[in-house]
């Protein structure tokens, strides 16, 4: 944990890490009341619905990341490759949709959750794989114990958020469900931040293991 918050106050711009934040809220609202819609129509303009609840949240998990990328300054000359960049874009939209699908075609009491603990999950390859997409002079020591947690932030909180929004759609629940998936974006995110270490390496373009 106080790994986490050294970061956090050390390496970070906090007013980017607001925005990402605020980004990260307006995205999953939407995301949200567009998941209702989908829970509320059948046939193809229920899979319509939740291919556009898929490319809304993806495309919010992922503005988050690079947004909370922005605000991240460990001291050395970062770039990304772009083949990568796209993947975990890519890589989030998918994700996100199989576990939406899980949420609105098997609603047994396991489904929501299930599938929101899915969209966690989704949310994890996507920060990995931008991590991974970073290229800098230097090789990075991970906290295996830290990057299990940031893994397990996503998908509690995911399958929560999900299974809120699978309830009611009332607006305080609506409200709530996406403050809960954006606190599993947000914890995820950090604290896979927390579990880098950058060891400088001049004679490395790209040091990510």
């Amino acid at each position: 944990m106080f790994r986490v918050l050294t970061g956090l106050t050390d390496e970070h711009d906090w007013r980017l890490v607001v925005v990402a934040g605020l980004v990260c809220f307006i995205s999953s609202l939407c995301a949200i009341n567009l998941f209702h819609r989908a829970c509320s129509s059948g046939g193809r303009v229920r899979a319509t619905w939740v291919l556009i609840a898929s490319l809304a949240a993806g495309f919010g998990i992922w503005a988050t990341h690079f947004i909370a990328m922005l605000a991240y300054d460990p001291g050395n000359g970062v770039t990304c490759d772009i083949g990568l960049t796209a993947l975990s874009l890519a890589t989030a939209v998918v994700v996100t949709c199989a576990g939406l699908c899980v949420a609105i075609y098997f609603p047994a009491r396991w489904g929501a959750p299930v599938g929101g603990a899915i969209v966690g999950a989704g949310v994890a390859a996507m920060h990995y794989l931008g991590i991974w997409a970073l290229e800098f002079p230097g090789r990075i020591n991970w906290s295996q114990e830290l990057v299990l947690a940031s893994i397990v932030l996503g998908m509690v909180f995911g399958a929560i958020a999900i299974a809120i929004a699978a309830g009611r759609d009332s607006l305080l629940d609506t409200s709530v469900a996406a403050l809960l998936l954006t606190i599993a974006v947000v914890s995820l995110h950090f604290t896979g931040m927390g579990a880098m270490e950058i060891v400088p390496d001049p004679t490395r373009v790209s040091g990510m293991l």
